[in-house]
């Protein structure tokens, strides 16, 4: 090591000074900080020594800011004046010894004691203790104190604290404790150990100290002086190990060896240490205080039982082999050291000495701050807030409905304004029509991915205000409080910013009108909320929960016969389409995918839709259903009220050809397939590509379709192994995916489970919607863990949220929805929605005596036996064990007008106490204010609000009186 720095323990913020110790130019420089600018450090030297005599170690006087002291080559400590008031003159003073070998350490203490230690040599002293408060010091070269025999010494450091005790590393075997009041020269204690190098303590908790080893065995070693055991008479060491070891500490890849190691003096256990290879390393300790219960530990894993740990460990320099951080030669780190006494600089710094003798300012990152949200969203760091949502304005759905058309019509170069601008991208994509207010995507994308942006808001394209993004955390809370639950009509306004899960929740309406009076039992089987999927393909082997015999035994042919059995109960038309063996199951599925099966049902919904300003969509939609002829009238009249242009007239021709009988020529073909192309309206080219290709699979094979539609498409045209070929594939591509639109093809059932979980997985903010959504069939038809933690997580939710009532009310919803034909309830029995909790550890205020129930809830139990002479006394308990949490003694809050405990009974009536007969009925009840919290009285509460309205603790301000 040629050169070291060493801030000045004596600096002050108005007069920052270091050191730069020239160990090959035999030079000490004092120096003083001018500025500091972009880390690097302006300085000016305010003292100069040199033609020094060699030395190997150095050490800064505690007492005299003037006063270094160096370690001679040839074992002399030389004290050295670096005064830049003083002229200059030579050394103040040196102590010779009798055999000339190396001085390895020096070091000063609080009370102007100077030790040095030595390399070994026979018959001989190695550690010499010299008084520098002494007169005598000048006249007298013998050492205060002789120590360590024979034995080398590698490094040396005083206690602050404790300045008359020091350890030091001895023959590389043993890191060792001398008390200079003990008249022994064995020292106190000692530990056995290879790293004796490098010692250093830690100025912010002096039982802690380290060593590392030596050259080539990058080792750091932490220890705690209090766990050091005695040393008995014999001469052996007693040896207890370490509380921590870092080996190595720094990369060995390249054989390393530890050139200086430091505490930083200004944070609790942070140490920073330096390698020759250049690598610089701050680390970080810790403590924590948790402790394993002996069943927890195994065999085969056996808990860490040191209460030590790494908290954090900053690489600010890296070695300069490193492949990543390549560092020129003149900018490596050849010593440093921390500024802590005086630091003009805020936080942990060090001074950096490169070889060039430029010295910077190393800054270790300071600690994350805590981020906190609260129960209302709102961001606070460090106690102080720095985001809350954005204020509502309407209802949930439109706050969100402007967020959103925000984010898409940034990411989709839209138009911002809400208005016809966004209207008039609808024709680009098939959507609903609560889709109209926001804004569209691209034809080319299909439905999942757009799902997918509106629910990513954009993300990660565009990126919305912080207060927005809070905003919409607090969507499910405020759907709860409009009255999200089990009602499809109410949920399908409350939802309407996002018309895919409009389309559920229109879907599960449709599947109860089904299921009204016994309509989806037929055959001995139950078939309410089952899937287009389970439904085509006769499925059973999932549904035993749904046999109204339990003692029957299933078959292809009994689903099969339930399903004719259903459809002639609903009276459906006769199917029209395909050649199939299962038209009774066709008529059901495209009754579920909600196409009308009679032409009166058909005229209907194709006018609705041009009401909703959906002509294409309804044209096209009565072709597929085999009305031309509404067709082509909705065509008329669309033109003649202008909702489509008078080129449209074409669509006429094409309407009438649209027919597998029908013969088209190759320029007919060709003139569609140019309006395909050109068209963005994905009903219109869904009509073009039939009349080109002349087959439903091309058709149904286009994603920008609506899933029912194609679904319905399908159902209708494709015979029957295609189409169950269809909708395996569609049902798996839609699972996978995790898209919302595939209940139709799953229904409420296991596999809509399964597509909920990938759904869930990248939108966590949905748990509410999909609990809400399988309400109606768990745990009556699916019994799955998966729905048990759902529904567990989303109740759990609703008590932070204090919609009390809103949960209670989704309880009994429930638990109607969840009772078999014989009138049983599925539903397990809920604990109660509304109990008394301590406010201090939110335990129920039971009493619970026993140790089996207070271990279930967390209760530390007292391992001394409960008696009379000893009960068990917790914290904040009191005298009064009915006036206190019996779980941790904190005791009932006051009431806000008398000051007294709640609980307690009115002392202001004669034989309170002794008696409650006669007294008011309320006075025995305690009120509390949903919003400050503050509790009363029951009486005392009714006769102040009926004169006021504001809160009666001051500087409250809750206007208790007016909430209802």
């Amino acid at each position: 090591m040629e050169a070291a720095i060493r801030w000045s323990p004596h600096s002050t913020q108005s007069n920052p000074r270091f050191l730069i110790i020239d160990v090959a130019g035999n030079r000490l420089r004092l120096c003083q900080i001018d500025n500091i600018t972009k880390n690097k450090v302006s300085y000016k030297q305010i003292c100069i020594r040199d033609k020094l005599p060699n030395y190997t170690a150095f050490d800064w006087s505690r007492k005299d800011a003037g006063l270094v002291g160096i370690g001679s080559a040839s074992g002399e400590a030389v004290l050295v004046t670096l005064d830049p008031d003083k002229p200059d003159h030579d050394l103040l003073h040196s102590f010779p010894i009798r055999h000339q070998r190396k001085c390895n350490s020096i070091a000063f203490s609080n009370k102007n004691l100077l030790a040095t230690g030595l390399d070994r040599v026979r018959n001989d002293v190695c550690l010499n203790i010299y008084d520098l408060n002494d007169s005598r010091v000048t006249n007298k070269d013998e050492p205060y104190k002789k120590l360590a025999s024979s034995e080398a010494i590698s490094s040396i450091k005083f206690f602050s604290g404790q300045p008359d005790t020091l350890v030091a590393g001895v023959s590389r075997q043993y890191v060792r404790i001398y008390d200079l009041r003990d008249s022994t020269t064995s020292g106190i204690a000692q530990f056995q150990t290879r790293q004796v190098h490098n010692i250093a303590i830690d100025p912010m908790d002096e039982n802690y100290f380290l060593s590392a080893g030596t050259t080539g065995d990058p080792t750091v070693t932490v220890w705690d002086q209090r766990f050091v055991k005695q040393r008995s008479g014999s001469n052996e060491a007693a040896n207890t190990g370490a509380v921590l070891e870092f080996k190595p500490v720094v990369d060995n890849s390249q054989s390393s060896s530890i050139w200086s190691l430091r505490y930083s003096g200004t944070k609790r256990g942070v140490f920073g240490v330096l390698a020759n290879t250049g690598e610089f390393k701050v680390i970080e300790l810790a403590q924590h205080t948790h402790s394993l219960d002996q069943g927890e530990k195994t065999p085969s894993s056996p808990a860490w039982s040191s209460p030590h740990y790494t908290k954090a460990s900053h690489n600010l320099r890296y070695p300069w082999h490193d492949k990543e951080h390549r560092r020129d030669e003149k900018e490596r780190v050849i010593a440093y050291d921390f500024m802590a006494a005086g630091n003009p600089l805020s936080g942990q710094c060090a001074l950096a000495l490169l070889p060039n003798r430029e010295v910077e300012v190393l800054e270790v990152p300071p600690p994350a701050p805590k981020i906190n949200v609260s129960a209302l969203e709102e961001i606070y760091i460090d106690r102080r807030c720095v985001a809350r949502p954005t204020p509502p304005h309407g209802t949930i759905a439109e706050d969100l409905i402007e967020i959103q058309n925000a984010a898409l019509g940034a990411k989709h170069g839209l138009d911002q304004d809400l208005g016809s601008s966004l209207i008039s991208n609808m024709s680009k994509v098939s959507v609903s029509n609560s889709q109209k207010s926001l804004p569209m995507l691209s034809a080319t994308h299909p439905s999942h991915e757009m799902h997918e942006d509106l629910l990513n808001l954009g993300y990660p394209d565009v990126k919305i205000p912080l207060n927005d993004y809070l905003a919409v955390l607090q969507a499910a809370k405020r759907r709860t409080q409009e009255g999200y639950s089990l009602s499809c009509s109410k949920n399908k306004s409350i939802v309407s910013n996002d018309p895919w899960l409009v389309d559920a929740w229109t879907l599960v309406d449709r599947m109860d009108a089904h299921a009204v009076g016994d309509g989806m039992v037929g055959n001995g089987l139950d078939l309410k909320y089952l899937g287009v999927s389970a439904i085509w393909a006769n499925e059973l082997t999932m549904y035993d929960e749904r046999l109204i015999d339990p003692d029957t035994k299933t078959s292809h042919e009994m689903f099969s016969d339930a399903v004719k059995e259903i459809v002639e109960g609903m009276e459906l038309p006769p199917f029209e389409g395909a050649q199939t063996q299962y038209p009774e199951n066709r008529q059901l599925c495209l009754s579920l995918c909600g196409w009308a099966l009679d032409k009166q049902g058909v005229q209907k919904s194709c006018t609705q839709l041009v009401d909703d300003g959906e002509p294409y969509k309804a044209i096209v939609l009565a072709v597929f259903q085999g009305h031309k002829d509404i067709a082509l009238s909705l065509l008329r009249s669309c033109i003649t009220q202008k909702k489509l242009p008078q080129d449209d007239m074409a669509l006429a021709a094409v309407i009438s050809l649209a027919s597998p009988t029908s013969t088209v020529s190759a320029d007919q073909r060709e003139a569609c397939a140019w309006m395909a192309d050109m068209t963005t309206d994905p009903y219109l080219k869904s009509l073009l590509t039939y009349f080109i290709s002349n087959s439903y699979s091309a058709v149904v094979s286009l994603s920008s379709l609506a899933l029912p539609d194609r679904i319905a498409i399908a159902l209708k045209y494709l015979p029957d192994a295609p189409l169950t070929s269809f909708l395996t594939s569609t049902t798996a591509s839609i699972i996978a995916a995790g898209s919302i639109s595939g209940l139709l093809l799953t229904g409420l059932t296991a596999r809509f489970l399964d597509l909920l979980t990938i759904h869930l997985s990248s939108h966590p903010s949905s748990l509410q919607s999909a609990v809400l959504l399988l309400s109606r069939a768990c745990p009556l038809y699916i019994h799955d863990a998966r729905w048990t933690l759902w529904k567990d997580a989303y109740l759990a939710g609703m008590q932070p949220w204090r919609t009390f009532l809103q949960r209670t009310k989704y309880v009994k919803e429930h638990n109607k929805y969840s009772t078999d034909r014989e009138g049983r309830v599925a539903n397990k029995p809920q604990m109660p929605s509304l109990t008394l909790r301590c406010l201090n550890c939110q335990l129920n205020l039971a009493l619970r005596k026993d140790v089996k129930s207070a271990k279930q809830r967390l209760i530390p139990i007292s391992s001394q036996p409960y008696t009379l002479s000893n009960p068990p006394r917790q914290k904040h308990s009191t005298s009064s064990p009915a006036l206190a949490c019996p779980n941790c003694g904190t005791q009932m809050p006051r009431c806000g007008l008398c000051m007294l405990w709640l609980g307690s009974p009115d002392p202001s009536r004669p034989g309170a106490a002794a008696s409650l007969a006669g007294e008011d009925v309320e006075a025995r009840l305690m009120v509390f204010c949903m919003s400050c919290s503050h509790g009363f009285h029951g009486h005392h509460a009714r006769d102040w609000f009926a004169r006021h309205g504001m809160c009666p603790v001051p500087d409250c301000g809750c206007m208790c009186g007016v909430l209802k």
